[in-house]
């Protein structure tokens, strides 16, 4: 996003995309204010606000998302179950690989030691 790499969790119970506000400051994107939102009783905690027109790489692929703002510092980008159907997903734990059937691609899982914080 922005020519810089994400880490990415994927979260199947949790339907929109989620970025937390620092990684979107430090991506240098704009977020939309929360009263421009929508529904946001949603069950996701701390959501400040939502970002549009997010231009995602996976592998050699664009694909424009969005994600809601939330401030939780814990994560920095996650994949909701909306995109992950979208690009109609699937989350091969065998291989450790998610696969983009939709795009011809798959991405590998980071091992516990690539993970951010370890």
């Amino acid at each position: 996003c922005q020519g810089q790499v994400l880490k990415a969790t994927v979260n199947t119970g949790c339907v929109p995309n989620l970025i937390s506000k620092s990684c979107l400051n430090h991506l240098g994107l704009e977020e939309v204010s929360a009263m421009d939102c929508g529904d946001l009783s949603l069950p996701i905690p701390s959501v400040v606000g939502r970002v549009e027109h997010m231009e995602l790489q996976f592998g050699q692929e664009t694909v424009l998302c969005s994600a809601l703002v939330v401030d939780d510092e814990m994560l920095e980008f996650c994949i909701g179950l909306q995109t992950l159907l979208s690009l109609k997903c699937c989350i091969d734990l065998e291989e450790g690989v998610l696969r983009f059937k939709a795009l011809s691609q798959e991405l590998p899982f980071l091992h516990a030691s690539e993970e951010p914080g370890q």
